[in-house]
């Protein structure tokens, strides 16, 4: 059997048998005609092109991979594309990543701990983002203490009950590797495994005592014999226990204690402490000389639950004649100490008892007649203050000390002064009776009188320091306030135009039983901005509805020194006559004395400018009362002091000067020094002035505060 070839397309074909064959004339002279391909083969030819353009475009976007590899990597180059840490770690800084020196920010901040694995994380590096890895990792393994545990035979703990301070960045699973006989009584060894979230584990091994009985029980000393059922673990019938006596507990040690639960014997412990130190107090000890003495003697009311050792630190010097401190230290079974002073005095003077009185002591009240032939104080001493007293006095040529206690036990007297008042208006008890007694008392209603009443009885309650009381009965009348108060400081005034006008300078009010009047003042006839004489109506009213009412002229005239020019003439006076440090009341001197010795007497002044004239003393030197009145005045008025300006009253000739308060009250200055003799009055009462005057500083004493009465202490 012959095989038929297959034609390959690249073998002739072969020709067909029997039909003709053409064969084309041959051309001489010219060029063949080129083949023409056979379609196969023109196929082979576009599918080679095709190839070699991909194979081109791959080679290109190779090179292109490769030319992105290269400058990755260089941008790169500076970089640490992984960084490792440790699970727990802090989160490090973004200049980690860098190789070297460098500044960068992570693109968000991390605001918590990673948890194990790869992160990937952006940065910002030199105005670039890049990312890189993190990868946290845990090769640490779980820690934790063993806590050494008694138990009952009731009770079986789970392991994490014996351990404490279980420390790891993930969840720690913990489990028994080596579990306790629980409920049989014993010593055991247990091991307690950990093991974290990434596999790694420790082993923790731990004592366990199981028990019936407590190792031991402790108690203070003094303190009630605790219960048997106090030494057992866990809720267990008691069948037997060891005695425990009242010794055992006063005194510290460890005692034995045997006790039977449940058909089960126990052994267990009483442990007696006494950790309070001993508490005390000393007296004062007064002997005679060459009187023996112990510790004890100084040391009473001791209290512990132990008993108790004294001893001496500072031993009493047999010698001394004065008072002298001694120091105890009392110490319990404990081992616990107090150390107390204690006062001691060795002197031939026994102490006594005085009622206190305002006649003075005498020596011999202190001594037995027969001890001694000369006896004195040393200073002479009144026992009129209650309390204990040393006091020096001499026997027979030798110093002894006398201890004196004084003692209050009499009652103060009552005296009623008045009976009478007003009613609606509350009075303190002083005001209606005086009290008597060698100590300061105090005065009170036992019961708060009723204000309204006309007449009722009411109780005085008198007190001396040392709590004697006396009471005294009275019958109190109340009556209707009728009294007007009365105005001060109200009089004709001189005022300058278009200036603040002070109406109320000067000017006060008192009441018979109101201590505080209502003032008004009408202005409404004042045209302050045009010159002439205006009346102004002061009214005075207290709580009772009385009133009283006083029309003075208050003049208003042009001024001829503006209020900025007198003050600074007066700040150049203060700045030159005032030191720091002076108190009020040698301030307001400083400045009498300036005036008093710089105003020359002249007999002339414009009384109806005071400021102008005080400028025109103050400048000239020259002026005459009223002169002096004004200058003073204006310099005053810098200082804290009260003043009021007074004029003779009821006189043919006129006087001025004024009344002035530093907080001591009310008293007479006047810095003219012409006069009565050239009187220097400054702070006089009206005895004072009255004494070298009664005309020439006569003035209207209703229409000022009263004046005081004691003589000026210079502001004390």
């Amino acid at each position: 059997m012959t095989r038929r070839r297959k034609n390959r397309s690249d073998a002739p074909a072969a020709e067909p048998v029997g039909q003709p064959v053409e064969t084309a004339p041959a051309q001489p002279n010219s060029e063949t005609a080129p083949a023409q391909p056979a379609p196969e083969t023109a196929a082979r030819s576009k599918g080679a092109v095709w190839r070699g353009v991909l194979h081109g475009v791959l080679i290109a976007f190779a090179c292109v991979l490769a030319l992105c590899f290269v400058l990755l990597c260089l941008s790169y180059l500076s970089l640490r594309p992984l960084l490792t840490v440790e699970l727990g770690d802090p989160m490090p800084e973004a200049t980690a990543f860098l190789r070297g020196d460098g500044e960068a920010a992570y693109e968000e901040t991390p605001d918590r701990a990673y948890p194990a694995g790869a992160h990937l994380l952006r940065i910002r590096v030199n105005g670039h983002m890049r990312t890189v890895m993190l990868r946290v990792r845990d090769t640490i393994p779980p820690a934790a203490e063993g806590v050494e545990t008694t138990v009952s035979t009731k009770e079986a703990p789970t392991p994490d009950k014996l351990l404490k301070n279980i420390t790891d960045e993930s969840i720690v699973k913990v489990t028994y590797e080596v579990a306790p006989k629980y409920g049989t009584v014993g010593d055991y060894t247990a091991i307690v495994r950990l093991e974290d979230r990434s596999g790694n584990d420790t082993r923790v091994a731990v004592k366990v005592h199981v028990r019936i009985a407590k190792d031991a029980v402790y108690c203070e000393a003094g303190e009630p014999a605790p219960d048997p059922e106090a030494f057992l673990i866990d809720t267990y019938a008691v069948t037997g226990c060891s005695e425990i006596t009242e010794a055992m507990m006063r005194t510290p040690g460890v005692y034995p204690i045997e006790i039977e639960a449940e058909g089960t014997e126990a052994q267990s412990r009483l442990i007696v402490r006494d950790t309070q130190p001993p508490k005390a107090q000393t007296v004062t000890r007064i002997v005679e000389p060459g009187t023996e003495l112990a510790p004890e003697d100084f040391v009473t009311g001791t209290e512990d639950a132990t008993e108790l050792t004294m001893r001496f630190l500072k031993e009493p010097d047999p010698d001394s004649r004065v008072t002298q401190t001694v120091e105890i230290e009392i110490e319990d079974l404990g081992g616990n100490t107090l150390v107390l002073p204690a006062e001691l005095l060795y002197t031939n003077v026994q102490p006594i008892l005085v009622e206190a009185r305002t006649e003075e002591l005498e020596a011999e009240e202190c001594l037995e007649e027969e001890f001694y032939e000369e006896a004195a104080f040393d200073a002479p001493f009144i026992p009129n203050v209650p309390g204990t007293h040393m006091v020096n006095m001499t026997i027979d040529g030798e110093e002894n000390l006398a201890i004196i206690e004084v003692v209050d036990t009499t009652p103060p007297t009552v005296k009623v002064e008045k009976t009478k008042w007003y009613l609606d208006t509350p009075k303190e008890a002083a005001y209606f009776a005086e009290a008597f007694d060698v100590t300061k008392t105090t005065l009170r209603f036992r019961e708060e009188p009723d204000w309204t009443l006309e007449t009722q009885d009411v109780t005085i309650v008198a007190t001396d320091t040392s709590g004697n009381e006396t009471e005294e009965v009275f019958t109190l009348k109340l009556r209707p306030d009728t009294e007007p108060p009365s105005l001060y400081g109200v009089k004709n005034r001189y005022c300058y135009i278009d200036e603040a006008v002070a109406y109320m300078e000067d000017v006060s009010a008192s009441d018979n039983c109101d201590p505080s009047v209502t003032i008004t003042v009408d202005t409404s006839r004042v045209d302050p901005t045009q010159r002439g004489e205006y009346l102004v109506r002061y009214k005075a009213t207290d709580r009772a509805g009385n009133s009283v009412e006083k029309t003075v002229v208050f003049t208003f005239v042009p001024s001829k020194v503006t209020e900025e020019e007198a003050e600074a003439v007066a700040q150049k006076i203060l700045a030159k006559v005032l030191k720091e440090g002076m108190t009020l009341g040698e301030q307001v001197e400083a400045l009498y004395e300036y005036v008093f010795r710089n105003l020359r007497y002249t007999g002339r002044s414009n009384k109806t400018d005071w400021r102008s004239e005080a400028v025109r003393g103050l400048t000239t030197g020259k002026g005459d009362c009223f002169t002096s009145y004004a200058c003073l005045r204006l310099l005053l008025e810098h200082t804290d002091a009260q003043l009021m300006s007074v004029e003779r009253y009821n006189s043919r000739t006129h006087h001025y000067w004024m009344i002035v308060n530093v907080g001591t009250g009310w008293y007479h200055v006047d810095a003219c020094n012409t006069g009565k003799g050239k009187k220097r009055c400054f702070m006089w009462t009206n005895a004072q002035k009255n004494k070298v005057s009664r005309s020439f500083w006569r003035y209207n004493e209703a229409a000022y505060p009263p004046i005081a009465t004691e003589p000026y202490n210079g502001g004390k």
